[in-house]
């Protein structure tokens, strides 16, 4: 895995200034093609591929093709796809910077099937296409990535983390950094819980697909995590008994149920679950991102807010 170039170390949380600006300026010396660029004129994915140290092989989950994708354009495309299209520049420019990490960690993770990353959830979801903001914000912080003890940083981002956000070892046992911890976020108290109701015998019939048998009856909560979302579940009357929140959600679907942030109630032969947060909860949570955009926070400040400790630097040319 390629390490950063000897450049300057910018640590999240005592950058100064206006970081995207210095960002931009670095960006356009790397390429003479944007230089005199109307500040009112988008970046092309030409000029994003002039700016790109490196490929991603994309594998597309549907037609096995793989497409080699300039590295600024793909974080532009990640962006319109897992990002909000009206979020703030401050946001967007954080997110570029996870996606871009993201993206340097775990290339060559599906190698064996010949690619770097998938076009899913499994990995990123990029757009065929990205939107302007999104391209502006790959050219402000091109080459910019998190690190930990001077390699790119593991690191995750999820929708919403519904007011606190998760341990990643919850999620993924064996993965654990400092970093990635159960902590407050302070931008949803106002969060109005989402609610999901299911009869036993639609729910059963998820369990059996996913390789369970016997007559449902009911489902209790048996453990919660540090972050207070649910990590076990017992099913009465159905072999095995237990399952992992992870697993019951897979089950029933990731957009369906939301995330494991919840609660549950029986009530006759239906049940009733309540929960907050869209997602798995691990490191910056993007709807929090844009709500600390809002109330003045930097890129710099968000950053550090969801990955405290880590420092921004830039991957070699």
């Amino acid at each position: 895995m390629p390490l950063p170039a000897r450049v300057q170390t910018l640590v999240i949380g005592t950058l100064r200034g206006s970081l995207a600006a210095v960002a931009t300026a670095a960006a356009v010396s790397m390429t003479g093609s944007m230089t005199g660029r109307s500040a009112q004129s988008p970046p092309t994915d030409a000029q994003l591929a002039a700016l790109s140290t490196r490929t991603v092989a994309l594998g597309a989950t549907t037609s096995r093709r793989v497409e080699h994708v300039p590295v600024e354009v793909y974080v532009a495309r990640v962006l319109s796809g897992e990002g909000e299209p009206n979020a703030p520049e401050a946001t967007q420019h954080a997110l570029a910077v996870a996606i871009r990490t993201y993206t340097v960690f775990n290339t060559g993770r599906h190698a064996r099937q010949g690619f770097d990353l998938c076009d899913a959830v499994h990995c990123q979801v990029p757009r065929a296409a990205a939107r302007d903001s999104a391209r502006s914000a790959a050219v402000a912080t091109a080459g910019q990535i998190l690190t930990y003890r001077g390699a790119p940083a593991e690191i995750f981002y999820s929708a919403s983390c519904g007011g606190r956000s998760e341990v990643a070892e919850a999620v993924w046992p064996g993965t654990s950094h400092p970093y990635l911890r159960a902590r407050k976020d302070d931008v949803h108290d106002e969060d109005m819980p989402w609610m999901l109701e299911m009869s036993l015998a639609e729910l059963q019939g998820h369990m059996e697909r996913s390789g369970f048998s016997g007559t449902l009856t009911n489902v209790q909560i048996k453990g919660r995590t540090k972050s207070d979302r649910v990590s076990v579940l017992e099913l009465s009357g159905m072999r095995p008994g237990r399952i992992t929140s992870y697993q019951f959600r897979a089950a029933i679907g990731t957009t369906v149920l939301r995330s494991t942030a919840f609660s549950v109630k029986k009530k006759d032969e239906r049940l009733q679950f309540t929960g907050r947060g869209y997602g798995h909860g691990v490191g910056m949570c993007v709807i929090g991102a844009g709500r600390r955009a809002r109330r003045g926070e930097s890129m710099s400040e968000i950053l550090s807010a969801y990955y405290p400790g880590l420092k921004i630097e830039r991957l070699a040319p």
